[in-house]
């Protein structure tokens, strides 16, 4: 669940930088983001971002992850995101959040219909759960969860 391993992880002429990995609330959560670099040239700073928790007593791992949305190359976001969800352990849920044009498209499909869905699910994950309207509004964006068994 070592998300720094895929520091340089690379998707044809494309890879991903770690700049951001420190502590968050708990001591067993972390804040990451990750460059993007096209031909060793940057081209989206902040790329992906988000929060992994790692997992204590009674309180499964989590990831919640987040793509620049500006940059609408969804397989490449996809390629890169997938290796996230196959770092995760059995037992864990995860949430990608998304951007207002997948809200719009969720208004008439079901999550297992959207690239994030069908992503989660080729990935083991189960459960899918849509947060359009995140519990509390503290939760932040649009996202959705998935299960992953054990």
């Amino acid at each position: 669940m070592d998300i720094r391993k895929l520091d340089g992880y690379k998707y044809k002429n494309y890879f991903i930088k770690l700049i951001k990995f420190e502590k968050g609330r708990f001591k067993e959560e972390r804040n990451f983001i990750f460059s993007l670099y096209k031909d060793n040239e940057i081209i989206e700073e902040f790329f992906l971002y988000g929060k992994i928790f790692f997992g204590r007593e009674h309180y499964r791992p989590w990831l919640e992850i987040a793509y620049n949305e500006k940059f609408k190359n969804y397989e490449i976001v996809m390629n890169f995101i997938k290796p996230f969800l196959e770092l995760m352990p059995n037992n864990c849920h995860v949430m990608i959040n998304y951007d207002f044009s997948m809200y719009k498209i969720l208004l008439y499909k079901q999550p297992e219909e959207t690239w994030i869905g069908k992503l989660l699910l080729s990935c083991g994950f189960k459960n899918l759960k849509n947060w359009y309207i995140p519990e509390g509004y503290k939760e932040g964006f649009y996202k959705l969860q998935g299960e992953k068994g054990g």
